[in-house]
């Protein structure tokens, strides 16, 4: 009878046995061989443009092997640090995320500032590649003066509709670069910039003052990161 509790016992920790090297490969694969061999990191969950206001939207939470972390590679956890920020280079679909990827927003009111409207009247030259969120420089037509450095927030066509690429729709300040910019979905009626009122009094007074004169539009060669 002893012999027979003994196998009995001994059947059953054998089964018991292989019920737990079943559970312990289980446990692995579903989360140990992640936890040991993988690191949770922040990929990009779709094509981000260069220029692109970046939301926490665009990213996603993957596991990737630590032999195959980019040096930076951003968890989870710094999510917050993107917030606002804009993308200073295309990033490909499942790219990891790096810090070096990304600026400050610079298209932003301070304080002592407001949108003000050119005058299409008012411009002697301008391009007509520009677009919302460039910065320009500012000078008469008589003497060539620098009257001030601005950044456009708006260029709108004749029905107040913003001009954009007819080839691609800009989802971001300065998705393209100014030699990309071949086409427009309209023709610019007018630009309005960003301005405290003194630098755009000084505007108003030269184009209305007694020898008038007209304003030149020059665009920065890199329209976002001056």
């Amino acid at each position: 009878m002893k012999d027979h509790s003994l196998k009995k016992i001994k059947s059953f920790l054998g089964i018991l046995l292989i019920l737990l090297s079943l559970a312990g490969l289980f446990l692995w694969e579903w989360k140990g061989r992640e936890m040991i061999l993988m690191e949770e990191v922040l990929v990009a969950g779709e094509e981000i443009q260069k220029g692109s206001t970046v939301s926490s939207s665009m990213f996603l939470t993957k596991g990737v092997p630590k032999s195959n972390l980019v040096e930076g590679a951003l968890t989870p956890a710094d999510m917050e640090l993107l917030q606002g920020k804009v993308s200073s280079q295309l990033i490909v679909r499942n790219d990891q995320i790096i810090m070096r990827y990304f600026r400050d927003n610079k298209f932003h009111l301070n304080r002592n500032e407001s949108i003000f409207v050119l005058n299409p009247s008012w411009i002697a030259m301008r391009s007509s590649a520009l677009r919302r969120g460039d910065l320009v420089d500012i000078y008469d037509s008589n003497g060539l003066d620098l009257l001030g450095t601005f950044r456009v927030a708006f260029v709108k066509d004749a029905s107040e509709r913003e001009v954009r690429n007819a080839a691609g729709e800009l989802a971001a300040i300065g998705g393209y670069e100014i030699l990309d910019r071949a086409d427009s979905t309209s023709v610019i009626d007018h630009i309005e910039i960003i301005s405290t009122v003194r630098k755009y009094e000084k505007l108003v007074s030269f184009v209305s003052g007694a020898t008038p004169a007209a304003l030149i539009i020059v665009q920065r060669g890199d329209c976002n990161d001056s």
